[in-house]
């Protein structure tokens, strides 16, 4: 026999194993979920960069089309005071281009003036315009002039120009250019606007996730880079001359494996930002490594310190107390447990001592209890016998009446519910029928269910659904302190002559469906609840019934059915339902209802009565 104290050993050396395996296991779900969230985190960042640049792009790209049209309403009224306020109302709300402006093919503004163009910067901040030598500024021949001017073909085209040095500035520039066309469609000239991309780099380079990871920025449809921050002098050269693959996912370069983070912007060029993946988990694994050391050191130290407790505090005690409780688990609740410590084993056995009282106790209130539930569950099984008797419930309820088929169904929510329907001869040949649903569940659902069956059935001097309906109202609105209303559907129908008189008391409307056709909406105008207004006169509305018709009564039990989703069956559904077996006589056709409505629920609760009823005319006019 194992003593407790190994007992207590070996549990703490199970759980502390336990609790490392779960350590390992958290750390390896912490770890794909780190290096998922990183992934994430650094492709939702290299995203969000590249959208700031696409917006300033797409802005450059409008300011070119708006400069270009400009430029057309300038050579128009040949007014130079009118291009330059076009180009420094543009300039003016965008600052962080470095100029822009016009400029004309040969003689194309002035046949007197062989070079013509427009063009403003910002100097230190200011706006100023460059006149100085423009007749003798050869533009034409520039290559950023030539690519725009040689690419652009149709207007409202944009150009952007491969990166080049400015001549003033020395800084590396790109521009975009949108063509000028005069009325006959000839391109007369450009607008332009020049971008500084270093200023881009350096908002790019601020993304710099890793130490050694770097960021490039390539035109691939022009093959061409133009800028990267691992090597300066690649700018303008071909991108399939850079020494990796470009559009890998990963790659290795000078022994390094990179993971690369792309994007195309809305002008075609391409972010790349290279990662090594080493740095990109170095943090977490460094972490990981420290945080298992402190875990391992800690289970040493506790494990140490637990033994020593159990042996000195715990063992022994337990040892004088389990002798004197060994009574207590053969069942003699009569046994009063010595204290000999005020300790947390002395209140042991005083707990002991109160349990076995307690115990006591609880027994004798759980059979109390028990027997009490028994009578109360033995008389809802009652209760619900009684209701489920007070509904017709032999089909077919008339053998000897061909006329027609009848068949109904009521399925409480609980023991016994607030559903009702009903069916009988007032004469030899009108039938009433009535279905109705009590507001509320339960006990008091079904207590007033059956006063208000028995007054509908026993209206004796009522020969009408109106009259009774008129009748029943009155009597229910007296003394209802409680509130309590129901929505019925009454008709009476004649097997002579196929006549079908109904009231719709607030209740849903039924389904009819006539011989050679599919199940609709009876059309019915909705009066008020029974016992919810007194002196309530109610319309009474008929249609004509011919052999092969249905109609299907319902509560709203029915279409509020509810799946594990919290959705409703609906009437949609159970149209649909109702005409998939509208062939069917009516007892399969309830039976199929009640099919898919448990199909659609999965398994959820019920949540109110199911109560339906369908009549089908087999012939009208016969005895």
């Amino acid at each position: 026999m194992h003593s407790l104290r190994t007992k207590f050993i070996s549990i703490m050396l199970a759980f502390f194993a336990f609790i490392g395996v779960a350590f390992i296991l958290y750390s390896m779900v912490t770890a794909m979920n780190y290096k998922r969230l990183r992934l994430e985190g650094i492709t939702k960042t290299v995203e969000f960069e590249t959208e700031k640049v696409n917006k300033t792009i797409a802005k450059i790209e409008r300011g070119a089309i708006d400069l270009a049209n400009s430029g057309l309403l300038f050579y128009k009224s040949q007014s130079k005071e009118e291009g330059e306020t076009s180009v420094l109302e543009y300039l003016h709300s965008f600052p962080t281009v470095v100029g822009g402006g016009f400029w004309f093919e040969p003689y194309a503004f002035n046949k007197n003036d062989f070079r013509t163009g427009i063009y403003a910067f910002y100097n230190k901040g200011e706006l100023s315009f460059d006149y100085s030598d423009i007749a003798e500024y050869d533009f034409h021949s520039l290559n950023w002039y030539r690519e725009i001017i040689g690419s652009v073909e149709r207007p409202y085209q944009v150009v952007w120009t491969k990166p080049y040095t400015d001549d003033s500035s020395y800084s590396l520039m790109t521009s975009a250019g949108a063509g000028i066309f005069d009325q006959l469609g000839n391109l007369i000239g450009i607008s332009i606007i020049d971008w500084e991309i270093d200023k881009v780099i350096e908002e790019l380079s601020t993304i710099k996730p890793t130490a050694n990871s770097f960021i490039m920025l390539c035109a691939l449809e022009k093959d061409y880079v133009i800028s990267s921050t691992r090597a300066k002098n690649v700018v303008g050269e071909s991108a399939k001359s850079v020494p990796w693959d470009i559009n890998a996912d990963s790659f290795e370069l000078e022994g390094i494996t990179y993971l690369r983070f792309g994007r195309f912007m809305d002008n075609g060029w391409l972010l790349s930002v290279q990662i090594p993946e080493n740095e990109i988990y170095a943090e977490m694994e460094s972490q990981n490594n420290r945080f298992s050391m402190i875990i391992a050191f800690s289970f040493i130290i506790m494990l140490s310190c637990a033994y020593y407790l159990i042996s000195k505090l715990i063992n022994a005690p337990i040892k004088r107390l389990t002798s004197e409780v060994a009574q207590l688990a053969l069942g003699n609740l009569d046994i009063c447990v010595k204290t000999v410590s005020k300790d947390e084993l002395g209140l042991l056995a005083q707990t002991f001592n109160k349990m076995t009282t307690d115990l006591k106790e609880s027994i004798e209130a759980y059979t109390r209890e028990h027997a009490e539930k028994e009578r109360i569950s033995a008389e809802l099984n009652i209760a619900s016998k009684i209701q489920a008797s007070m509904l017709p419930c032999i089909f077919p309820p008339y053998p000897d009446r061909i006329e027609f088929d009848i068949y109904a169904s009521m399925i409480p929510a609980k023991e016994v519910g607030g559903d009702f329907y009903d069916f009988y001869f007032v004469d030899k040949f009108n039938l009433a029928i009535t279905i109705a649903d009590v507001s509320g569940k339960g006990i008091p659902a079904a207590l007033f269910m059956v006063i208000s069956k028995i007054l509908i059935k026993n209206c004796s001097s009522c020969k009408t659904p109106k009259g009774i309906f008129e009748t029943v109202n009155a009597k229910l609105c007296e003394n209802n302190d409680t509130d309590m209303f129901v929505t019925a559907f009454m008709g009476f129908y004649n097997t002579l002559t196929g006549r079908f008189i109904y009231v719709n008391a607030g209740h849903n409307s039924p389904f009819v469906k006539r011989r050679e056709g599919s199940f609709e909406f009876l059309k019915t105008k909705p009066n008020y609840f029974l016992a919810w207004k007194k002196d309530v006169e109610y319309k009474e509305e008929e249609i004509i019934l011919e052999p092969g018709d249905v109609i299907y009564f319902y509560t709203d039990g029915v279409t509020e059915a509810m799946n594990t989703s919290q959705d409703l069956f609906s009437e949609e559904r159970l149209q649909e339902a109702l005409n998939a077996y509208k062939e069917c006589e009516p007892k399969e056709l309830l039976a199929n209802i009640k099919r898919e409505i448990n199909a659609f629920a999965n398994g959820a609760e019920q949540a109110d009565d199911i109560t339906m009823l369908a009549l089908k005319i087999n012939q009208v006019g016969m005895i």
